[in-house]
């Protein structure tokens, strides 16, 4: 869920924005202009995008996707996760 809120009371409320630990917009004039994510959620996002960037395991997914392979466990340590 997210929470909008205009630029004055973001200003006002900064910090206690930043504690909630909540995905919030921040609007101006009715307009979203920031949007501010939890660090672990950014770090997903970011995780999300490498995995997307690599062709091998996009491959790798899409062969498990169309049933041509079946899924496996991901080793979490390897840097490519063991694809």
């Amino acid at each position: 869920m997210n929470f909008t809120y205009n630029m004055r009371n973001a200003r006002a409320n900064l910090a206690k924005l930043c504690r909630s630990g909540r995905r919030s917009v921040i609007s101006n004039r009715n307009r979203p202009v920031v949007i501010g994510l939890p660090v672990e959620d950014f770090e997903a996002l970011m995780e999300t995008l490498d995995v997307l960037a690599d062709p091998a395991a996009m491959k790798a997914v899409h062969a498990a996707h169309s049933g041509k392979t079946k899924y496996r466990s991901l080793d979490l340590a390897a840097g490519n996760f063991g694809l």
